[in-house]
């Protein structure tokens, strides 16, 4: 799939998350807290289940609401929308009891349909058609259209490597391509705990990454057996330290980047045969062992945005 194709399935599944949420009206699915402001520690009052409230916004996994004429706050993964919407499973995956794949889960097939309620980080709350079982699946795995099946329908989403992904004729998006500064909003574009792509200038390839942490740059791991392959081309056979020339693509936004793509540290994927995690830089973050800014990374920033360019 090409870089620009894939970036459009996201948005189409945001759109889709969106507008499930989009009626004013949503409502409790469980006792919460009602809070003055987007944070635990502030004053609040206790509310129950079923209770209707007026949907102002979103962000960052809280909701601002009305309630009883008064605005606040409630966890966006506390909320129903009013309205369901309808979408369909893009490969064989899980449902899950619980937001985690540490829960009770089920499989589910490629092209199932569901229908959309809510959100909770990096899952979307599911319904069946009749309503009767409400469980959690993860968003990147939702379409709003039913996918074509490959001959491996599990790695249906990732199922091209070849050099078609070269962006020779999906040359559009170069001109949104900016250098941030990673201590002056770049940190933010990706958040801790989020999924983004990043597209190898060289290769052509674009790989789903997640973040995991990182304060002086991220910390990041492929999301799938399928990306840890592809950032293994992009070192060109062996995982590396040296810097990898990246765009990446995360909340709406194309940054210039560097990669090493040398497996080390902590991981939260279980399950996508890469031992770690590795570094994606902006300009001006720095390494963790020196707490210095590398300039083989910033060089690799500089070309990355200069290709777009």
């Amino acid at each position: 799939m090409k870089l620009w194709k894939r970036i459009l399935c996201v948005m189409i599944v945001m759109m889709l998350l969106g507008a499930a949420l989009a009626s004013s009206s949503v409502k409790l699915n469980a006792d919460t807290k009602f809070y003055r402001s987007p944070s635990t520690s502030s004053d609040h009052v206790s509310v129950s289940k079923g209770t209707k409230m007026e949907l102002k916004g979103t962000d960052d996994g809280w909701a601002k609401v009305k309630y009883k004429g008064v605005t606040g706050y409630v966890q966006l993964k506390y909320l129903n929308a009013a309205k369901r919407t309808s979408a369909y499973v893009n490969r064989d995956t899980y449902l899950y009891a619980k937001a985690s794949h540490n829960s009770d889960k089920k499989a589910v097939k490629v092209n199932t349909k569901v229908y959309v309620i809510g959100v909770d980080g990096d899952y979307s709350r599911v319904q069946n058609e009749s309503g009767s079982v409400t469980c959690y699946i993860e968003t990147k795995y939702l379409s709003s259209s039913k996918v074509s099946v490959s001959s491996d329908s599990s790695d249906s989403s990732d199922s091209s490597d070849s050099s078609s992904e070269k962006s020779s004729s999906d040359s559009s998006w170069k001109s949104k391509v900016v250098k941030m500064n990673w201590f002056d909003g770049g940190s933010s574009v990706l958040k801790k705990g989020h999924y983004g792509y990043i597209y190898d200038i060289h290769t052509g390839l674009t790989v789903h990454i997640k973040r995991m942490g990182g304060s002086n740059h991220a910390d990041c791991e492929p999301a799938s057996k399928t990306d840890t392959a592809k950032l293994k081309k992009i070192a060109g056979g062996s995982f590396s330290w040296d810097s990898e020339a990246v765009i990446l693509y995360a909340d709406g936004k194309f940054v210039a980047c560097a990669i090493n793509t040398m497996p080390h540290g902590d991981q939260t994927i279980k399950d996508n045969g890469y031992d770690g995690q590795f570094c994606l830089h902006m300009v001006g973050s720095k390494t963790h062992g020196s707490d210095s800014v590398n300039e083989e990374h910033q060089k690799a920033i500089n070309k990355a945005y200069n290709w777009a360019h």
